[in-house]
């Protein structure tokens, strides 16, 4: 028999529980229900509420507020029972809480629910709180004018300006953009500073691939903080022109806010939430030198979560972008991996990692990479001769989701 994930749910509320939990009480009521006294009606006998709350280390108030019959409020911060209550329909509805500045929030899992209280009986609801590291941050911007003049063509011209980007945990892209005046055809290149063997890139432009000979763009992932060393050269000038030459040159900085990074390690793994979908980037291996190996380091996302009680799991990874074919790998918590994991079908295509059975209560980790990706998903810089689009995975962020099989 196949197996159905629980329904996702939103991952945060707009209003405060005690506000939901009232606008969801006021509804039931609105909606009619059985007369007083009579099943489920606010009559006939008291009735007991038992609030069990999960996920909180100990001395962490959660936030939850449980509404109902009679404009019944209440707030609560923890496990507890809630007694001589009428009996009716309850809304139960629970906020996240801060981990911490600079660690994330305790996201509930359920952010609403509703259920009966029958008298003279104690009806248990629970709520469930897991750990979502993620910390959240503006994007920064940044950019500048590199302008200037060779004096010569050739590496006899060639003039250096060094480049800072901005510390944004998920690194980004910086597009350079050249541009000689006519007959002149320039040269680009990055490296990484300190400098080390090789580059990142460097490339004239050619007259038969380029439609305007004169103009070279350069799109290259970055890493958090780090400088680079760009390269502008003449390369070459048609018989005629004197030098010095004067030409335009500029670069910008685009953050990919990705709130779960640093996660390229098992160790540094980031806490998600169950059933509810997060968005990260693909944008493997924000470039922190002049090469990135497959399934190096920054080219992979870690994750963890916890199961509160036994359950098989299903994985899915989605919103993948045409240059990237994905994996997803399944650990225990200690780095034992589950089974053989899950290889997109296709280029673009999700993967989905169904585990063969029941799963212990605990925390698991998960690995998302690329190193099957096709050609065009290229860990090395991408060039935009003339009017290219910047690569699909540079922009587009991946959704994941780990929910619990019934």
């Amino acid at each position: 028999m196949t197996q159905e994930p629980r329904n996702r749910r939103p991952r945060t509320l707009l209003l405060h529980p005690l506000a939901i939990v009232s606008v969801l009480a006021t509804a039931l009521a609105a909606c009619g229900g059985p007369p007083p006294g009579g099943p489920g009606g606010g009559g006939g006998g008291a009735g007991n509420l038992q609030v069990i709350v999960t996920g909180f280390p100990p001395g962490t108030a959660a936030d939850v507020a449980v509404a109902g019959p009679g404009g019944y409020a209440q707030g609560v911060t923890g496990s507890t029972t809630l007694s001589g209550l009428a009996a009716g329909t309850y809304a139960v509805g629970a906020e996240a809480v801060s981990a911490g500045v600079g660690v994330g929030t305790y996201d509930p899992v359920d952010p609403s629910q509703s259920t009966a209280v029958v008298a003279d009986s104690t009806t248990d609801v629970t709520v469930e709180y897991d750990l979502h590291e993620c910390v959240a941050y503006e994007p920064s911007a940044a950019g500048g004018d590199l302008r200037g003049s060779w004096t010569a063509s050739g590496s006899a011209g060639d003039v250096t300006r060094d480049i800072t980007v901005p510390s944004d945990a998920g690194g980004g892209y910086v597009t350079v953009r050249l541009q000689s005046a006519e007959g002149i055809r320039p040269l680009l290149g990055v490296q990484v500073l300190p400098l080390v063997s090789g580059s990142i890139f460097t490339e004239a432009t050619d007259p038969v691939l380029n439609p305007d000979p004169t103009l070279l763009e350069m799109v290259f992932e970055v890493a958090p903080g780090r400088q680079y060393q760009l390269l502008l050269r003449a390369a070459s000038a048609v018989s005629g022109i004197t030098f010095p030459q004067g030409y335009t040159a500029s670069w910008t900085f685009t953050s990919r806010v990705d709130c779960y990074e640093p996660n390229d390690t098992l160790a540094t793994a980031k806490a998600i939430p169950m059933e509810n979908p997060i968005q990260a980037t693909f944008i493997a291996g924000y470039r922190d030198s002049n090469s990135i190996p497959a399934l190096s380091e920054p080219t992979l996302d870690f994750y963890r979560f916890e199961l509160h009680a036994p359950t098989a799991v299903r994985i899915t990874l989605s919103d993948v972008a045409a240059t990237v074919r994905p994996r997803l790998t399944l650990y225990t918590d200690a780095g034992t991996t589950i089974g053989t994991g899950a290889l997109a079908p296709a280029d673009g295509e999700n993967a989905v990692y169904d585990s063969a059975g029941a799963l212990a209560a605990g925390w698991y980790r998960v690995r998302v990479d690329t190193q099957l990706s096709p050609s065009s998903f290229s860990r090395e810089a991408h060039t935009s001769r003339s009017n290219e689009d910047v690569p699909p995975h540079f922009l587009l962020d991946y959704t994941l989701v780990v929910e619990a099989l019934d």
